[in-house]
């Protein structure tokens, strides 16, 4: 079916005789209300934590209600959707948001991984939520499953049978201890800043204002961007569903779970096309671009605009003289650093996050090198020219 290359589609497959030819017996369907129950709460407990103090909005609910759009033959193949209802359209992407938690762990509980943070759910939320998911798979027999596609429609899929709902079951019974005291408020759960993430947008969601940005190494995230509609068109003209769209800088609130690690953009402020040019370098710092916050797996930081875009002038000044091509490596700080290096001697740029200079040459006499900083363009093209032979 059309819905099935839809993000959005929730996919659910019961298997054994009882579901052959389509059937969905009525008290199966326990199963799928228990699924809306928490997604329902973890979509609440998200709206709560970006409006602290605040009541949740009437009808919320039912901007969270599923729906069955089909159900193939075979077995009880059931593909599941959100209400589109005008009036709740305002909380979908919480929904779907929330629905990705959910299935996140669902997947932690069966496939024996770590069971994700959920810092957003209080105590009491938190009591229901994992209960709730407990029941999953309950109504099922030794010869029967049910298969969550909780990576898409076309993934492979969660198996729940008796005997995997054993371990999930201890799993999920376990998960207190990764949870957030108690004490802590809401606002100190989800850490906020203004960043920029470099990737490629993959899916576009325009009832919805959202899109899905997809980072170099595979990662994907959701973005929102209802705080400035008239990004759409500059949207649309850089989607491409196949991963082979044009790397695109989003620039907005990034927001981040407990651990530090990326969650989504809640605000997004601007969104530009990265180009480099078609050469040997420029795919190096269409690297260096693609490089997410903490890429030495401490505390580096991203690799600024600036200095992509300054580094992308400097090495079009290094192929005019002629002269070798440097190094290109990121720094900590979120710089890049040109270096020529031989036996004879080390010579570099640095160029800082800021778009500030650094030069540095040694010979193999010296001690100490010569070093100096310039905030001038000009100066480092002739640091560079000073070296053509």
């Amino acid at each position: 079916m059309g819905d099935e290359d839809r993000p959005d589609v929730k996919r659910v497959r019961l298997t054994g005789a009882r579901f052959d030819g389509g059937r969905l017996p009525i008290d199966s369907l326990s199963e799928l209300q228990d699924y809306q129950k928490v997604v329902r709460i973890a979509a609440a407990a998200q709206w709560r934590s970006e409006h602290p103090g605040e009541e949740l909005p009437a009808g919320f609910a039912d901007a969270v209600s599923l729906t069955i759009e089909e159900i193939n033959e075979g077995s009880a193949d059931v593909f599941l959707a959100f209400e589109q209802q005008q009036e709740y359209v305002q909380y979908q992407a919480e929904a779907q948001d929330a629905s990705d938690m959910v299935n996140s762990v669902i997947a932690a509980a069966y496939r024996d991984e770590e069971v994700p943070d959920l810092p957003l759910l209080s105590p009491e939320e938190d009591s229901l939520f994992f209960e709730t998911l407990s029941h999953l798979g309950g109504t099922l027999t030794p010869e029967q499953s049910m298969e969550f596609y909780v990576d898409g429609p076309d993934a492979a899929p969660v198996m729940v049978t008796v005997e995997t709902r054993k371990t999930a079951i201890v799993r999920l019974a376990k998960i207190d201890s990764f949870l957030q005291s108690p004490e802590e408020t809401p606002s100190s759960k989800l850490q906020k800043d203004e960043q920029s993430l470099i990737g490629r947008i993959t899916v576009l969601d325009a009832d919805k204002m959202s899109y899905e940005l997809t980072l170099p190494d595979g990662h994907k995230i959701r973005g929102h961007y209802r705080n400035a509609p008239a990004l759409l068109e500059d949207f649309r003209k850089v989607l491409n569903s196949e991963e082979q769209g044009p790397l695109t800088r989003i620039t907005g609130e990034l927001q981040r779970k407990a651990d530090g690690s990326i969650w989504r953009f809640w605000e997004t402020r601007s969104l530009e096309q990265v180009e480099f040019d078609d050469t040997t370098w420029g795919a190096r710092l269409a690297e260096l671009a693609g490089l997410a916050p903490q890429w030495d797996g401490a505390a580096a930081a991203q690799v600024s605009s600036v200095s992509l875009d300054a580094a992308q002038l400097l090495l079009r000044e290094i192929d005019a003289t002629g002269n070798a091509s440097p190094g290109i490596f990121p720094t900590e700080d979120g710089g890049v650093l040109l270096e020529w290096s031989s036996p004879a001697a080390v010579r570099s740029i640095e160029i800082l996050e800021d778009g500030t200079f650094e030069t540095f040459t040694i010979t193999s006499d010296q001690q100490t090198g010569e070093h100096d900083s310039t905030g001038d363009l000009t100066v480092v093209v002739a640091f560079i020219r000073a070296d053509e032979a």
